[in-house]
């Protein structure tokens, strides 16, 4: 690189001159020498000469280089200098730029703060709306622990548990109706079921205590009405409809009671007995062969130990051909009349 003008330019005049005057002493050293100043050849003259020589190129060789070394090294420094100078404003201008960072980060939090917070607000709402409870709770907690809203959170803690309470309230209320529509119906198992289902949930309520004196007072109620409509059907010799209700008042009697009831039961039942013995009779006597097998098979499953019940069992396998025969034979003479019937 050429070395900036002006720079130790005296000195390099300064050098050149004497790199001239002690070149030429050089050269006129050896000339004497070699023409004999004196009256002889000088050998030491010329050797002086020579190495004056020698030395003056040394050091016009070296002392430019030397120079040049420290023009660079002085250029180097100043550019370092330089470059320090730009690295500290530029560092400068990033500790603003990080700076006005920070607070564009915080201005911005501040700004999002109310967003997330309406947010959260919303998505509690939402929570309680849909029965999730406990995601509520969570989302509850967050805005006391991450915005500092104590009052704000007891507040809402207070509302879900308003609207669990009414939804346990609620659903309270329906299985109660439920229950109640399974004593309107005498569903005595599925209504013992579904009360004590609500007893391990929410034994202490009230209503919920009240239910197995109510469904006790019920079902007498329902036996004693079982036993005036036993009594009015004994009264009025309907045996059907007496076996009927003494099948349903059994799953209510104690053994004393059924003991009560025994003799008249008994009654009912040899009337019954005696009905369907007339019945089959007639039906066999008429040739109604599908009237007699319908009344035997009833004979056989109410009375099974029923002598006449033997009897009729031993008949069956006859009554089920004789009725198929019967069967047939009406098919056909139905199918025989709507062929004469086309015709005509």
């Amino acid at each position: 690189m050429p070395v900036t003008p002006g720079r130790f330019s005296q000195l390099r005049w300064l050098q050149t001159v004497i790199f001239v005057v002690a070149l030429i002493g050089a050269l006129l050293l050896i000339g004497l020498g070699l023409a004999g100043y004196g009256g002889s050849p000088t050998v030491w003259m010329a050797a002086a000469g020579v190495f004056g020589l020698v030395m003056i190129t040394v050091m016009m060789t070296f002392a430019p280089l030397l120079l040049k070394i420290e023009s660079s090294g002085a250029r180097q420094l100043n550019e370092l200098r330089d470059l320090q100078e730009t690295v500290t404003k530029q560092l400068a201008q990033l500790e603003a730029i990080a700076e006005n960072t920070r607070i564009s980060d915080s201005a911005k939090s501040l700004s999002r703060r109310d967003q997330e917070l309406e947010a959260l607000r919303t998505a509690i709402r939402t929570d309680i709306k849909s029965e999730r409870w406990e995601a509520a709770l969570s989302l509850i907690d967050e805005i006391e622990r991450r915005f500092g809203y104590k009052e704000e959170a007891e507040r809402i803690r207070e509302e879900l548990d308003d609207a669990r309470s009414d939804h346990i309230q609620s659903r309270l209320s329906e299985a109660i109706e439920m229950i109640e529509s399974h004593f309107e119906s005498y569903e005595w198992d599925r209504a013992q079921a579904e009360m004590e289902r609500l007893s391990r949930l929410v034994g202490d309520d009230p209503r919920v205590k009240r239910l197995p004196e109510r469904m006790k007072l019920l079902r007498e109620r329902h036996k004693e009405s079982l036993r005036r409509s036993w009594d009015d059907a004994v009264r009025r010799n309907d045996t059907d409809h007496a076996i009927d209700i003494l099948r349903e008042l059994d799953q209510y009697m104690s053994p004393e009671e059924a003991q009560a009831l025994q003799n008249s039961a008994r009654n009912v039942f040899k009337e019954k007995l005696l009905q369907l013995g007339v019945q089959f009779r007639f039906a066999v006597t008429e040739g109604r062969w599908s009237d007699a097998l319908g009344t035997g098979l009833e004979l056989v499953r109410e009375f099974p130990n029923a002598r006449m019940a033997h009897e009729v069992r031993e008949a069956l396998d006859t009554l089920r051909e004789r009725a198929r025969q019967t069967n047939e034979l009406q098919g056909t003479s139905a199918g025989g009349s709507s062929s004469s019937g086309q015709s005509n």
